[in-house]
């Protein structure tokens, strides 16, 4: 790479970190779109345009984000006190701030009951663009013995975002919760999370995945080291109430299509589910 083109690089990565709305996109994210820019634009305001452009897309900032200094604090305060009624309600205040979870809100019992009923309760998760799902832990282990032990092993959770902040917040819960802070800056498109685990969450997220990258979700779900996938998508569209139900199944057969993986579909208000055993010669 030419010096001047690494220095034109370089100073579109640091304009858009420098920015109020994106500053706290993982780095590596941003530079992988500044040398897309700048091969696609001659002047920076395009390329820092573009760079925005994508994403506005990649982050979707519209779905929402709770305060999380603030509500960091006001989890600190309920765990110092014990205070298990305003723990869980912090944890549910976090969980309606951002679109994606506030829609599961009215069945998530339900949902994960009926997903590990296939899978068992994992012991370790990973939790695929993972926005604010790592505050349902109480709705996945709801009858947890010893706290967040699994078949006597203590529950690993890893879960990848790139929104720092809110990395930073679920890993503050975790270590609340007693848990290992395995939440971590990471995009997924560019390095595929390597940790073992028995399940991967992938929860209403690879319509824009596929969207923002194209083919590579069926690499993605090949490489993740795990016995099981779930793989969630909206049954109805945000605007408009249009049913999507038929056409997510079409996409999913199509995206394993001759992987051998067994399927079984869950279909709740609001959210159809896959929840996929892959096999060791298609994994």
């Amino acid at each position: 790479m030419a010096k001047k083109e690494e220095e034109f690089i370089t100073a579109v990565t640091e304009a858009i970190k420098q920015s109020k709305k994106y500053g706290d996109t993982s780095e590596a994210t941003i530079r992988q779109l500044a040398e897309e820019a700048v091969r696609q634009h001659k002047k920076p305001k395009a390329a820092i345009k573009a760079v925005r452009a994508r994403l506005h897309s990649i982050m979707a900032p519209y779905l929402g984000d709770p305060e999380y200094d603030a509500v960091a604090r006001q989890l600190s305060e309920a765990f110092a006190a014990n205070d298990q009624e305003r723990i869980t309600q912090l944890c549910l205040d976090s969980l309606e701030a951002h679109l994606s979870t506030r829609e599961r809100l009215p069945i998530m019992t339900d949902f994960y009951q009926q997903i590990f009923a296939v899978t068992g309760h994992p012991q370790a998760i990973l939790d695929i663009a993972c926005a604010l799902n790592p505050l349902a832990l109480r709705w996945m282990y709801p009858e947890a013995g010893e706290r967040w032990s699994v078949n006597g092993e203590r529950l690993k959770f890893y879960a990848y975002d790139i929104h720092e902040p809110r990395i930073n917040f679920i890993n503050h819960y975790f270590q609340l919760e007693g848990l290992e802070p395995l939440a971590r800056v990471q995009d997924v498109a560019m390095h595929f999370p390597q940790e073992q685990a028995d399940v991967a969450l992938f929860l209403k997220e690879m319509p824009r995945f596929t969207r923002n990258y194209g083919d590579l979700g069926r690499p993605l779900l090949q490489a993740l080291n795990v016995r099981w996938l779930v793989i969630s998508y909206p049954s109805i569209s945000t605007h408009g109430g249009r049913n999507l139900t038929s056409r997510y199944r079409d996409f999913m057969h199509q995206l394993i299509d001759g992987l051998n993986w067994p399927i079984t579909e869950l279909l709740f208000e609001g959210e159809l589910v896959f929840v996929i055993e892959k096999q060791l010669n298609g994994s």
